[in-house]
Protein backbone atom coordinates (compact mmCIF):
# COMPACT_ATOMS: atom_id res chain seq x y z
CA UNK A 1 0.00 0.00 0.00
CA UNK A 2 2.83 2.16 0.98
CA UNK A 3 4.20 1.66 -2.57
CA UNK A 4 1.33 2.39 -4.15
CA UNK A 5 0.69 5.88 -2.48
CA UNK A 6 3.88 6.74 -3.57
CA UNK A 7 3.35 5.97 -7.17
CA UNK A 8 -0.02 7.54 -7.36
CA UNK A 9 1.23 10.82 -5.41
CA UNK A 10 4.15 10.95 -7.66
CA UNK A 11 2.12 10.57 -11.36
CA UNK A 12 -0.38 13.96 -9.53
CA UNK A 13 2.87 16.04 -8.93
CA UNK A 14 3.75 15.30 -12.51
CA UNK A 15 0.30 15.66 -13.82
CA UNK A 16 -0.14 18.90 -11.83
CA UNK A 17 3.27 20.25 -13.81
CA UNK A 18 1.37 19.71 -17.52
CA UNK A 19 -2.32 20.24 -16.80
CA UNK A 20 -2.16 23.75 -18.36
CA UNK A 21 -0.69 22.41 -21.53
CA UNK A 22 -3.01 19.26 -21.25
CA UNK A 23 -6.15 21.43 -21.19
CA UNK A 24 -5.13 23.23 -24.35
CA UNK A 25 -4.08 20.48 -26.49
CA UNK A 26 -8.17 18.69 -25.93
CA UNK A 27 -9.32 21.16 -28.06
CA UNK A 28 -6.67 21.01 -30.63
CA UNK A 29 -6.66 16.86 -30.60
CA UNK A 30 -10.22 16.89 -31.12
CA UNK A 31 -10.16 19.92 -34.26
CA UNK A 32 -7.30 17.33 -35.64
CA UNK A 33 -8.06 13.65 -34.97
CA UNK A 34 -11.33 13.57 -35.89
CA UNK A 35 -10.06 13.46 -39.91
CA UNK A 36 -7.95 10.61 -39.22
CA UNK A 37 -9.94 7.38 -39.34
CA UNK A 38 -9.27 3.90 -37.23
CA UNK A 39 -5.31 3.74 -37.28
CA UNK A 40 -3.34 6.29 -35.94
CA UNK A 41 0.07 5.83 -37.65
CA UNK A 42 1.16 5.40 -41.63
CA UNK A 43 0.56 1.35 -42.23
CA UNK A 44 3.79 2.25 -44.30
CA UNK A 45 6.71 4.03 -42.05
CA UNK A 46 4.89 4.37 -38.80
CA UNK A 47 4.95 7.80 -38.42
CA UNK A 48 1.74 9.31 -36.99
CA UNK A 49 -0.85 10.52 -38.74
CA UNK A 50 -2.18 13.06 -37.30
CA UNK A 51 1.32 15.15 -38.29
CA UNK A 52 -0.40 14.51 -41.62
CA UNK A 53 -3.66 15.36 -42.14
CA UNK A 54 -3.17 17.54 -44.96
CA UNK A 55 -1.36 14.85 -47.00
CA UNK A 56 -2.54 11.74 -45.95
CA UNK A 57 -4.16 8.77 -47.71
CA UNK A 58 -6.12 5.71 -47.88
CA UNK A 59 -5.76 2.42 -50.11
CA UNK A 60 -8.62 -0.04 -50.53
CA UNK A 61 -7.35 -3.44 -52.29
CA UNK A 62 -9.50 -5.82 -54.08
CA UNK A 63 -9.25 -8.14 -51.38
CA UNK A 64 -10.48 -5.74 -48.81
CA UNK A 65 -7.54 -5.00 -47.19
CA UNK A 66 -7.38 -0.85 -46.45
CA UNK A 67 -4.34 0.81 -45.45
CA UNK A 68 -3.85 4.56 -44.07
CA UNK A 69 -0.46 6.35 -45.40
CA UNK A 70 1.04 9.50 -44.48
CA UNK A 71 1.93 10.71 -48.17
CA UNK A 72 1.94 9.92 -51.83
CA UNK A 73 5.18 8.84 -51.47
CA UNK A 74 4.42 6.19 -48.73
CA UNK A 75 1.25 5.37 -50.84
CA UNK A 76 3.46 4.71 -53.92
CA UNK A 77 5.95 2.69 -51.55
CA UNK A 78 3.00 0.46 -50.19
CA UNK A 79 1.50 -0.59 -53.67
CA UNK A 80 4.56 -1.49 -54.44
CA UNK A 81 4.54 -3.63 -51.64
CA UNK A 82 1.40 -4.88 -52.89
CA UNK A 83 1.56 -5.36 -56.56
CA UNK A 84 0.32 -8.64 -56.39
CA UNK A 85 -2.89 -7.05 -55.55
CA UNK A 86 -5.72 -5.04 -57.16
CA UNK A 87 -5.79 -1.63 -55.87
CA UNK A 88 -9.66 -0.64 -55.56
CA UNK A 89 -9.48 2.88 -54.45
CA UNK A 90 -7.46 5.68 -53.72
CA UNK A 91 -8.57 8.18 -51.22
CA UNK A 92 -6.52 11.85 -50.60
CA UNK A 93 -6.94 14.56 -47.96
CA UNK A 94 -8.13 17.56 -49.42
CA UNK A 95 -5.58 20.46 -48.04
CA UNK A 96 -8.32 22.69 -47.59
CA UNK A 97 -10.80 20.94 -45.30
CA UNK A 98 -8.45 17.93 -44.75
CA UNK A 99 -11.17 15.60 -44.99
CA UNK A 100 -10.79 12.45 -47.92
CA UNK A 101 -11.57 12.83 -51.85
CA UNK A 102 -11.00 10.91 -54.82
CA UNK A 103 -7.21 10.93 -55.34
CA UNK A 104 -7.63 10.71 -59.37
CA UNK A 105 -10.51 13.68 -59.70
CA UNK A 106 -8.40 15.87 -57.32
CA UNK A 107 -6.13 18.77 -59.21
CA UNK A 108 -2.36 18.25 -57.57
CA UNK A 109 0.03 20.86 -57.04
CA UNK A 110 3.87 19.04 -57.02
CA UNK A 111 6.32 21.46 -55.40
CA UNK A 112 6.37 25.19 -54.28
CA UNK A 113 7.35 26.07 -50.52
CA UNK A 114 5.25 24.48 -48.99
CA UNK A 115 7.48 21.24 -47.99
CA UNK A 116 6.06 17.73 -46.57
CA UNK A 117 8.61 15.51 -44.38
CA UNK A 118 8.31 12.16 -46.04
CA UNK A 119 9.53 13.23 -49.49
CA UNK A 120 11.78 15.36 -50.91
CA UNK A 121 9.04 17.25 -53.48
CA UNK A 122 6.08 17.61 -51.68
CA UNK A 123 2.74 16.62 -53.80
CA UNK A 124 -0.88 18.11 -52.28
CA UNK A 125 -4.46 17.38 -53.47
CA UNK A 126 -7.18 19.84 -53.70
CA UNK A 127 -10.87 19.11 -54.35
CA UNK A 128 -11.45 22.31 -56.29
CA UNK A 129 -9.20 23.58 -58.83
CA UNK A 130 -9.42 27.23 -58.02
CA UNK A 131 -7.95 26.04 -54.62
CA UNK A 132 -5.14 24.56 -56.01
CA UNK A 133 -4.28 27.14 -58.09
CA UNK A 134 -4.78 29.88 -54.98
CA UNK A 135 -2.66 27.79 -53.64
CA UNK A 136 0.12 27.29 -56.32
CA UNK A 137 -0.33 31.16 -56.66
CA UNK A 138 0.75 31.48 -53.18
CA UNK A 139 3.29 28.92 -52.51
CA UNK A 140 4.57 28.07 -55.88
CA UNK A 141 4.36 23.93 -57.52
CA UNK A 142 3.09 23.17 -60.57
CA UNK A 143 -1.42 21.80 -60.75
CA UNK A 144 -1.14 18.78 -62.24
CA UNK A 145 -3.37 14.99 -62.20
CA UNK A 146 -2.97 12.35 -60.07
CA UNK A 147 -1.26 10.42 -62.73
CA UNK A 148 1.79 12.99 -63.01
CA UNK A 149 1.80 13.44 -58.85
CA UNK A 150 2.09 9.35 -58.97
CA UNK A 151 4.35 9.08 -61.41
CA UNK A 152 6.59 11.59 -59.56
CA UNK A 153 6.74 9.78 -56.20
CA UNK A 154 7.35 6.40 -58.33
CA UNK A 155 11.11 8.31 -59.66
CA UNK A 156 12.02 9.39 -56.12
CA UNK A 157 10.78 5.88 -54.23
CA UNK A 158 13.27 4.28 -57.05
CA UNK A 159 15.90 6.90 -56.60
CA UNK A 160 15.73 5.75 -52.96
CA UNK A 161 15.89 2.90 -54.02
CA UNK A 162 18.93 2.93 -55.94
CA UNK A 163 20.86 5.17 -53.45
CA UNK A 164 20.32 2.70 -50.61
CA UNK A 165 20.57 -0.83 -51.97
CA UNK A 166 17.18 -1.42 -49.88
CA UNK A 167 15.40 0.76 -48.10
CA UNK A 168 15.88 1.16 -44.45
CA UNK A 169 12.79 0.47 -42.98
CA UNK A 170 9.41 -1.00 -43.63
CA UNK A 171 8.16 1.73 -45.91
CA UNK A 172 9.53 5.31 -46.20
CA UNK A 173 12.78 7.27 -45.87
CA UNK A 174 12.58 8.59 -42.25
CA UNK A 175 11.65 12.30 -42.55
CA UNK A 176 12.01 15.00 -39.82
CA UNK A 177 9.49 14.50 -38.29
CA UNK A 178 10.74 10.93 -36.80
CA UNK A 179 14.41 12.32 -36.62
CA UNK A 180 13.06 14.35 -34.13
CA UNK A 181 10.44 12.39 -32.14
CA UNK A 182 13.48 9.87 -32.23
CA UNK A 183 16.66 12.30 -31.00
CA UNK A 184 19.56 10.29 -30.36
CA UNK A 185 21.32 12.65 -28.37
CA UNK A 186 19.06 14.71 -25.55
CA UNK A 187 20.87 14.68 -22.59
CA UNK A 188 17.71 13.80 -21.02
CA UNK A 189 15.41 10.91 -22.20
CA UNK A 190 12.13 11.90 -23.36
CA UNK A 191 10.03 9.58 -23.67
CA UNK A 192 7.44 8.07 -26.80
CA UNK A 193 6.71 5.13 -28.62
CA UNK A 194 7.81 3.60 -31.61
CA UNK A 195 5.24 1.47 -33.85
CA UNK A 196 4.43 -2.67 -33.17
CA UNK A 197 7.82 -4.70 -33.58
CA UNK A 198 10.52 -1.45 -34.45
CA UNK A 199 13.58 -1.79 -32.24
CA UNK A 200 15.56 1.20 -31.61
CA UNK A 201 19.22 0.95 -29.87
CA UNK A 202 20.92 4.46 -28.48
CA UNK A 203 24.43 4.57 -27.02
CA UNK A 204 24.92 7.92 -25.06
CA UNK A 205 28.08 9.44 -23.81
CA UNK A 206 27.52 12.18 -21.25
CA UNK A 207 30.35 14.37 -19.64
CA UNK A 208 29.69 16.73 -16.41
CA UNK A 209 32.23 19.16 -15.07
CA UNK A 210 32.38 20.69 -11.96
CA UNK A 211 34.13 22.81 -10.28
CA UNK A 212 34.53 25.66 -7.49
CA UNK A 213 32.61 25.33 -4.24
CA UNK A 214 29.28 26.92 -3.57
CA UNK A 215 26.61 27.34 -0.84
CA UNK A 216 22.93 28.53 -1.69
CA UNK A 217 24.37 30.59 -4.18
CA UNK A 218 27.29 32.41 -3.06
CA UNK A 219 30.67 31.54 -4.46
CA UNK A 220 32.80 29.95 -1.49
CA UNK A 221 36.27 30.07 -2.19
CA UNK A 222 38.70 26.85 -1.12
CA UNK A 223 40.62 28.76 1.36
CA UNK A 224 37.41 29.49 3.27
CA UNK A 225 36.57 26.18 3.30
CA UNK A 226 39.31 25.21 4.76
CA UNK A 227 41.91 24.53 7.84
CA UNK A 228 39.64 22.73 10.34
CA UNK A 229 38.12 25.54 12.65
CA UNK A 230 38.16 28.01 9.61
CA UNK A 231 34.26 29.91 9.87
CA UNK A 232 31.69 28.83 9.05
CA UNK A 233 33.07 25.96 7.46
CA UNK A 234 36.46 24.44 8.80
CA UNK A 235 37.25 21.19 6.44
CA UNK A 236 40.36 19.41 6.96
CA UNK A 237 40.08 18.42 3.24
CA UNK A 238 38.26 19.97 0.28
CA UNK A 239 37.26 19.08 -3.57
CA UNK A 240 38.32 21.28 -6.15
CA UNK A 241 36.67 19.74 -9.21
CA UNK A 242 34.82 16.41 -10.01
CA UNK A 243 34.32 14.99 -13.51
CA UNK A 244 31.84 12.32 -14.28
CA UNK A 245 31.90 10.32 -17.45
CA UNK A 246 28.95 8.45 -17.88
CA UNK A 247 28.05 5.75 -21.17
CA UNK A 248 24.58 4.53 -21.17
CA UNK A 249 23.06 2.32 -23.18
CA UNK A 250 19.63 1.89 -23.87
CA UNK A 251 17.16 -0.34 -26.22
CA UNK A 252 13.64 0.19 -27.06
CA UNK A 253 11.13 -1.84 -28.37
CA UNK A 254 7.64 -1.41 -29.93
CA UNK A 255 5.26 -4.16 -28.40
CA UNK A 256 2.00 -2.18 -29.58
CA UNK A 257 1.77 0.66 -31.27
CA UNK A 258 0.55 2.77 -28.14
CA UNK A 259 3.11 0.68 -26.26
CA UNK A 260 6.61 0.32 -25.57
CA UNK A 261 9.11 -1.07 -23.26
CA UNK A 262 12.60 0.29 -22.47
CA UNK A 263 15.65 -1.17 -20.56
CA UNK A 264 19.24 0.73 -20.16
CA UNK A 265 22.43 0.38 -18.08
CA UNK A 266 25.28 2.34 -17.72
CA UNK A 267 28.76 2.38 -16.98
CA UNK A 268 30.33 5.25 -15.18
CA UNK A 269 33.56 6.68 -14.36
CA UNK A 270 34.07 9.55 -11.60
CA UNK A 271 37.23 11.54 -10.90
CA UNK A 272 37.25 14.19 -7.93
CA UNK A 273 40.35 16.73 -6.98
CA UNK A 274 40.90 17.47 -3.71
CA UNK A 275 42.71 19.61 -1.63
CA UNK A 276 44.25 19.39 2.40
CA UNK A 277 45.36 22.06 4.31
CA UNK A 278 46.61 21.26 7.96
CA UNK A 279 47.13 24.44 8.64
CA UNK A 280 50.23 25.34 6.30
CA UNK A 281 48.12 25.98 3.39
CA UNK A 282 45.78 23.91 0.86
CA UNK A 283 48.20 21.32 -0.70
CA UNK A 284 46.81 18.91 -3.70
CA UNK A 285 45.51 15.31 -2.52
CA UNK A 286 45.63 12.63 -4.64
CA UNK A 287 42.85 12.17 -7.33
CA UNK A 288 39.28 10.41 -6.10
CA UNK A 289 38.43 7.52 -8.57
CA UNK A 290 35.54 5.28 -8.82
CA UNK A 291 34.86 3.23 -11.36
CA UNK A 292 31.62 0.34 -12.72
CA UNK A 293 28.19 -0.02 -13.91
CA UNK A 294 25.03 2.07 -12.04
CA UNK A 295 21.96 1.58 -11.48
CA UNK A 296 19.57 -0.30 -14.21
CA UNK A 297 16.35 0.91 -15.38
CA UNK A 298 13.34 -0.71 -16.93
CA UNK A 299 10.11 1.10 -18.39
CA UNK A 300 7.06 0.93 -19.47
CA UNK A 301 5.93 3.59 -21.59
CA UNK A 302 2.46 4.27 -22.92
CA UNK A 303 0.52 7.05 -25.49
CA UNK A 304 -2.43 8.18 -23.80
CA UNK A 305 -3.42 10.39 -26.91
CA UNK A 306 -1.81 11.95 -29.90
CA UNK A 307 0.06 14.66 -27.27
CA UNK A 308 0.57 12.94 -24.37
CA UNK A 309 2.50 9.42 -23.14
CA UNK A 310 2.81 8.62 -19.68
CA UNK A 311 5.63 6.44 -18.48
CA UNK A 312 6.52 4.52 -15.13
CA UNK A 313 9.89 3.46 -14.84
CA UNK A 314 11.66 0.90 -12.05
CA UNK A 315 15.45 1.76 -11.18
CA UNK A 316 16.94 -1.46 -10.09
CA UNK A 317 19.98 -1.17 -7.25
CA UNK A 318 22.97 -2.39 -9.89
CA UNK A 319 25.32 0.00 -8.91
CA UNK A 320 27.88 -0.64 -5.82
CA UNK A 321 27.67 1.67 -3.17
CA UNK A 322 30.74 0.27 -1.04
CA UNK A 323 33.27 1.89 -3.46
CA UNK A 324 35.97 2.43 -0.36
CA UNK A 325 39.94 4.76 -0.67
CA UNK A 326 42.39 4.63 1.97
CA UNK A 327 44.03 7.92 3.16
CA UNK A 328 46.42 8.26 6.41
CA UNK A 329 46.50 4.55 6.70
CA UNK A 330 42.91 4.06 6.89
CA UNK A 331 40.04 2.70 4.94
CA UNK A 332 36.54 4.35 4.41
CA UNK A 333 33.66 4.32 2.07
CA UNK A 334 34.11 7.16 -0.55
CA UNK A 335 31.24 10.23 -0.50
CA UNK A 336 28.09 9.92 -1.21
CA UNK A 337 28.60 11.35 -4.74
CA UNK A 338 31.45 9.32 -5.80
CA UNK A 339 28.61 5.92 -5.00
CA UNK A 340 28.14 4.37 -8.62
CA UNK A 341 24.22 3.95 -7.12
CA UNK A 342 21.53 4.47 -5.28
CA UNK A 343 21.02 1.41 -3.16
CA UNK A 344 17.29 1.52 -3.54
CA UNK A 345 14.27 0.40 -5.36
CA UNK A 346 13.35 3.80 -7.51
CA UNK A 347 10.19 4.08 -9.09
CA UNK A 348 10.18 6.93 -11.99
CA UNK A 349 6.68 8.18 -13.20
CA UNK A 350 6.70 10.53 -16.10
CA UNK A 351 4.40 12.75 -17.87
CA UNK A 352 5.79 14.07 -21.75
CA UNK A 353 3.71 15.94 -23.87
CA UNK A 354 4.77 16.32 -27.41
CA UNK A 355 3.46 17.83 -30.81
CA UNK A 356 4.54 17.89 -34.03
CA UNK A 357 3.66 20.32 -36.67
CA UNK A 358 1.49 19.97 -39.63
CA UNK A 359 4.60 19.87 -42.27
CA UNK A 360 6.95 18.11 -39.64
CA UNK A 361 9.66 20.73 -39.48
CA UNK A 362 8.72 22.03 -35.58
CA UNK A 363 8.64 19.13 -32.79
CA UNK A 364 8.27 21.49 -29.18
CA UNK A 365 7.07 19.67 -26.09
CA UNK A 366 7.25 18.80 -22.37
CA UNK A 367 8.14 16.54 -19.94
CA UNK A 368 7.91 16.29 -15.63
CA UNK A 369 9.42 13.04 -13.93
CA UNK A 370 9.56 12.23 -10.37
CA UNK A 371 12.14 10.07 -9.08
CA UNK A 372 10.99 8.51 -5.27
CA UNK A 373 13.46 6.48 -3.63
CA UNK A 374 11.37 3.79 -1.68
CA UNK A 375 13.45 3.40 1.14
CA UNK A 376 16.72 3.29 2.49
CA UNK A 377 19.94 1.07 1.48
CA UNK A 378 22.23 -1.38 3.37
CA UNK A 379 24.41 1.01 4.46
CA UNK A 380 21.38 2.93 6.33
CA UNK A 381 21.05 5.95 4.00
CA UNK A 382 19.08 7.42 0.62
CA UNK A 383 19.44 10.14 -1.95
CA UNK A 384 17.22 12.93 -1.83
CA UNK A 385 14.17 12.53 -3.98
CA UNK A 386 14.50 14.23 -7.29
CA UNK A 387 12.13 16.27 -9.58
CA UNK A 388 13.08 16.62 -13.39
CA UNK A 389 11.12 19.56 -15.84
CA UNK A 390 12.49 19.74 -19.25
CA UNK A 391 10.93 21.32 -22.50
CA UNK A 392 12.53 21.65 -25.99
CA UNK A 393 11.96 23.53 -29.47
CA UNK A 394 13.55 20.95 -32.76
CA UNK A 395 14.04 22.49 -36.14
CA UNK A 396 14.28 19.96 -39.00
CA UNK A 397 17.08 21.37 -41.31
CA UNK A 398 17.08 18.80 -43.95
CA UNK A 399 18.56 15.60 -42.62
CA UNK A 400 20.05 17.67 -39.78
CA UNK A 401 17.87 18.74 -36.91
CA UNK A 402 18.61 21.97 -33.88
CA UNK A 403 17.60 22.36 -31.24
CA UNK A 404 17.28 24.49 -27.73
CA UNK A 405 16.30 23.00 -24.78
CA UNK A 406 15.40 23.80 -20.92
CA UNK A 407 15.94 21.48 -18.13
CA UNK A 408 14.96 22.07 -14.21
CA UNK A 409 16.32 19.69 -11.57
CA UNK A 410 15.04 20.31 -8.18
CA UNK A 411 16.44 17.49 -5.32
CA UNK A 412 16.43 16.61 -1.73
CA UNK A 413 19.09 16.34 0.64
CA UNK A 414 20.43 12.86 1.69
CA UNK A 415 18.69 11.30 4.62
CA UNK A 416 20.02 9.06 6.85
CA UNK A 417 24.04 8.14 6.65
CA UNK A 418 26.90 5.79 5.88
CA UNK A 419 28.64 5.10 8.97
CA UNK A 420 31.62 4.12 6.97
CA UNK A 421 31.00 8.03 5.35
CA UNK A 422 30.26 9.85 8.55
CA UNK A 423 34.03 8.62 9.80
CA UNK A 424 35.30 11.04 7.59
CA UNK A 425 33.81 13.80 9.42
CA UNK A 426 35.22 13.08 12.40
CA UNK A 427 38.65 15.26 13.10
CA UNK A 428 39.96 12.30 15.55
CA UNK A 429 38.91 9.70 13.65
CA UNK A 430 39.47 10.92 9.96
CA UNK A 431 39.49 13.75 7.77
CA UNK A 432 36.79 15.62 7.59
CA UNK A 433 35.64 16.70 4.14
CA UNK A 434 31.63 18.25 2.83
CA UNK A 435 30.90 15.81 0.64
CA UNK A 436 31.08 13.55 3.66
CA UNK A 437 28.27 15.46 5.10
CA UNK A 438 24.80 14.11 3.99
CA UNK A 439 23.28 17.36 4.40
CA UNK A 440 25.75 19.16 1.69
CA UNK A 441 23.51 17.26 -1.31
CA UNK A 442 20.95 18.27 -3.77
CA UNK A 443 19.20 21.57 -4.75
CA UNK A 444 18.09 23.51 -7.98
CA UNK A 445 19.48 23.31 -10.98
CA UNK A 446 18.03 25.21 -14.25
CA UNK A 447 20.26 24.59 -17.44
CA UNK A 448 20.12 25.42 -20.79
CA UNK A 449 21.06 23.30 -23.78
CA UNK A 450 21.71 23.47 -27.59
CA UNK A 451 21.71 20.49 -29.63
CA UNK A 452 22.04 18.97 -33.20
CA UNK A 453 21.84 15.84 -34.91
CA UNK A 454 21.71 13.95 -38.33
CA UNK A 455 20.03 11.07 -39.89
CA UNK A 456 21.14 8.98 -42.61
CA UNK A 457 18.82 6.09 -43.26
CA UNK A 458 18.43 4.14 -40.19
CA UNK A 459 21.50 5.76 -38.51
CA UNK A 460 21.38 8.96 -36.32
CA UNK A 461 23.97 10.86 -34.55
CA UNK A 462 24.01 13.94 -32.44
CA UNK A 463 25.55 16.55 -29.84
CA UNK A 464 24.23 18.57 -27.23
CA UNK A 465 26.12 20.47 -24.96
CA UNK A 466 24.81 23.39 -22.02
CA UNK A 467 25.47 25.13 -18.85
CA UNK A 468 23.68 25.97 -15.97
CA UNK A 469 21.24 29.09 -16.08
CA UNK A 470 20.69 29.37 -12.12
CA UNK A 471 21.90 26.92 -9.35
CA UNK A 472 21.02 26.80 -5.51
CA UNK A 473 22.80 23.85 -3.42
CA UNK A 474 21.82 22.65 0.05
CA UNK A 475 25.21 23.24 1.40
CA UNK A 476 28.56 23.34 0.42
CA UNK A 477 29.09 21.41 -2.87
CA UNK A 478 31.09 22.04 -6.42
CA UNK A 479 28.66 23.29 -8.87
CA UNK A 480 28.26 22.28 -12.35
CA UNK A 481 30.21 24.38 -15.10
CA UNK A 482 29.14 22.83 -18.27
CA UNK A 483 27.41 19.21 -19.75
CA UNK A 484 28.38 17.40 -22.82
CA UNK A 485 26.13 14.94 -24.53
CA UNK A 486 27.01 13.27 -27.42
CA UNK A 487 24.09 9.88 -29.21
CA UNK A 488 24.36 7.14 -32.19
CA UNK A 489 21.10 5.34 -32.50
CA UNK A 490 20.32 2.60 -34.60
CA UNK A 491 16.48 1.73 -35.54
CA UNK A 492 15.07 -0.95 -37.44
Amino acid sequence: MKLLRIFISSFLVSLSILIPLFLISLSYASAETDNVENSRHCDQCGMDLTGFVRSRMMITYSDGTTVEVCSLHCAVENMKKNKDKQVKSIMVADYTTKELIDAASATWVVGGKKKLAMTPVAKWAFAKEEDARQFARENGGEETTFDQARRAAQEEVSAEADASGRNHMPGCTMGPGSQMLYNPAFGDDIYHVHPAGMWMVNYKFMHVDMRGLRDGTTDVPVSQATPVGNKPYGYMMAPTRMTMDMNMLMIMYGITDRFTVMAMANYQDNTMEMVMNMGMGNMPMPNMHTSGFGDTELRGIYKINEYFIGSLGLSLPTGDINKSFTTMGMTYHDPYDMQLGSGTYDLKPALTYNVLSDDAKWNWGAQAEYTWHTGRNENGWTLGDNLKVTSWLQRALGPATAWVRMAYNDTGRIRGEDPQIQMLLDPVMGVPTPDADPRNYGGQRLDGLVGMSYTKGPVSLGIEGGVPLYQYLNGLQLKTKWILTTGLQVMF
